[in-house]
């Protein structure tokens, strides 16, 4: 999904890329934000999400073998659509699609201008370090023993739209968080439940990848990693040590932020932009305006 804008006043090009369960329509307010700073917009629905094919029988499952075909997915997007898109080309990602953008920032050093990664998915935070640890080896295990493409204990094909909002721990806002719940609710396609062991299995794989020191002070790309401060999903420690280790690394922290910082209230997404803008003008050549 595109959204060009007149050459004549581009400043560039966004790519977006959500998270697990995320899908192109969460974004538009998001795509919106970007065209009114002067930014042509692109995104994609990662495999298994939104309207893109499944692996699985079960629509809902949030499956993949490993994130070598996530890999696939974005080399065959940047393929088929970046070179109708004007440059300097931006990466802005969320969760798991940051921590795809890294492997991409790692393989393809000159693609990107500058990158900014929204809660990026570089560490879980799942109780203690000991029980991430556990849940590291029973994901391993149960992928092993040809639970692959089953749900991870506990879970089940419910998608987001049949959470409370009082049960949520994503975002504060009610209306987005509704908003959201309805697009669901009007396209029961774009839903989607628990992970799967094997989604489980290859996230922690491609996190002790990325996490590697050599591998992240291997990235050159200018890269803004922000931090939600209330985020129950991802490790904190793991995106400091991300931020220090990238030679162009950027540390944004937004306390009171949920995890999906873009989705947040008025407030917290204020000061989302307010980073974003500074550390794009610093790496972009000037408005052409």
């Amino acid at each position: 999904m595109t959204w060009p804008r007149d050459a004549g006043s581009v400043r560039g090009t966004v790519f977006m890329f959500g998270g697990r369960t995320e899908f192109a329509e969460k974004y538009f307010e998001v795509a919106g934000e970007l065209l009114e700073r002067g930014f042509a917009v692109a995104t994609v629905d990662w495999r298994g999400q939104g309207l893109s094919d499944r692996a699985l029988a079960d629509p809902r499952k949030g499956h993949v073998v490993d994130y070598a075909e996530f890999d696939q997915d974005f080399a065959t997007f940047m393929r088929d659509v970046a070179p109708t898109m004007p440059r300097p080309w931006i990466g802005l990602a969320h969760s798991m699609g940051g921590n795809v953008l890294m492997r991409a920032m790692h393989d393809h050093p000159d693609m990107f201008a500058a990158v900014a990664l929204s809660a990026p998915m570089l560490g879980l935070r799942l109780g203690s370090p000991f029980v991430s640890g556990m849940l590291g080896l029973v994901a391993a295990a149960g992928n092993r023993s040809g639970f692959a493409g089953r749900y991870v204990p506990g879970g089940s094909s419910a998608a987001n739209d049949v959470v409370p909002f009082e049960h949520n721990i994503l975002t504060h806002d009610r209306a987005r968080y509704a908003l959201h719940q309805l697009q669901i609710a009007a396209e029961p396609k774009i839903g989607l439940g628990s992970a799967t062991y094997g989604w489980l299995a290859a996230s922690f794989r491609s996190i002790r990848k990325v996490m590697q020191t050599d591998y992240l002070t291997a990235i050159k790309t200018p890269v803004l990693i922000v931090v939600a401060g209330a985020d129950r999903l991802i490790d904190r420690d793991a995106l400091v040590a991300a931020a220090a280790n990238v030679e162009q690394g950027e540390l944004s922290l937004i306390e009171g932020s949920n995890h999906e910082v873009l989705i947040e209230t008025d407030e917290v997404r204020i000061k989302f932009w307010a980073a974003f803008d500074k550390f794009i003008d610093r790496h972009l050549r000037p408005n052409p305006r």
